[in-house]
């Protein structure tokens, strides 16, 4: 079979075409750039920003995506998110579709949780733009499967870290070595985290699994526990001192005003989402 994989230079994509070359059951896998230059592992046959990779393709992995750009408009979104989704299934043959594995996110519920979860079949709340464009693009493969009688698997993943991260937990290792991090609250928030070889299995078997138990689904792909935030921050390097939450806000909105208030919000608040298969018990 022949494995495509969008994206194939992020923290997901890259660890995914490592895990397709080495799976043996792919007589080629290829690999969806947007810059002739991006770093690939060895092995993976190269394309930029050209569609015909998609035609005789066995199965998509359609991890590419605009991510933690805060400055970025609702447009950028859509156009980058939903817009080139739909360039990929026009690209796809609808005489012999391929498997379709879309990689979203756990953010299509909201910005927040219950402290005891979520579960999987929860009506989708997007609040960001972000969000809700991953969400359109589910919608939009769906009707793609339908139209082709295609087999179209959803994976919202919760936040990922690993090598290449350059995400939330990223950002918090480097604030971390930079000295500036203090928790805010007590640190007993709990967030879902998602570890990146956990995301590469979920996707292998998934796009294996039987037509009928996949077709059309959505799981969450996350650890098999939450972490609390004092949790995440000590297995980071990070020392667990803290702040009271009316404090850390008022610093917050004195140094970056509302968007620096909206950050300590996200991070003191609990983002937990319950998962239906587990593929790994993470490594934080």
């Amino acid at each position: 079979m022949i494995a495509l994989v969008t994206g194939a230079n992020g923290c997901v994509g890259y660890a995914l075409c490592e895990a397709l070359l080495a799976d043996g059951g792919f007589r080629e896998v290829r690999g969806l750039v947007r810059r002739e230059g991006a770093e690939l592992p060895g092995g993976v046959v190269r394309f930029v920003n050209d569609l015909s990779c998609c035609a005789d393709a066995d199965v998509i992995f359609h991890c590419a995506a605009l991510v933690h750009q805060p400055t970025a408009t609702k447009e950028a979104y859509q156009k980058a998110n939903v817009g080139f989704t739909g360039e990929l299934l026009d690209a796809c043959n609808p005489e012999r579709p391929p498997r379709f594995i879309f990689f979203s996110t756990v953010a299509v519920y909201g910005e927040s949780t219950p402290r005891t979860g979520i579960a999987e079949d929860t009506p989708p709340a997007p609040a960001t733009p972000y969000a809700a464009s991953k969400l359109a693009a589910e919608k939009l493969i769906d009707r793609w499967a339908d139209d082709v009688g295609a087999i179209a698997v959803h994976l919202r993943l919760a936040t990922v870290y690993g090598p290449r991260d350059r995400g939330n937990i990223a950002k918090l290792e480097a604030a971390i070595e930079a000295g500036r991090f203090i928790i805010p609250g007590d640190g007993k928030n709990k967030k879902t985290l998602c570890a990146v070889e956990n995301a590469v299995a979920a996707a292998l078997a998934l796009s294996r699994a039987g037509s009928m138990a996949v077709a059309g689904k959505r799981f969450v792909i996350a650890d098999a526990a939450p972490y609390t935030l004092r949790e995440i921050v000590t297995a980071r390097g990070g020392k667990s001192l803290a702040l009271p939450l009316p404090l850390a806000l008022l610093i917050a909105r004195v140094l970056k005003g509302k968007l620096g208030v909206a950050q300590v919000r996200k991070l003191a608040a609990d983002n937990v989402y319950k998962t239906s298969r587990t593929f790994g018990a993470g490594r934080l």
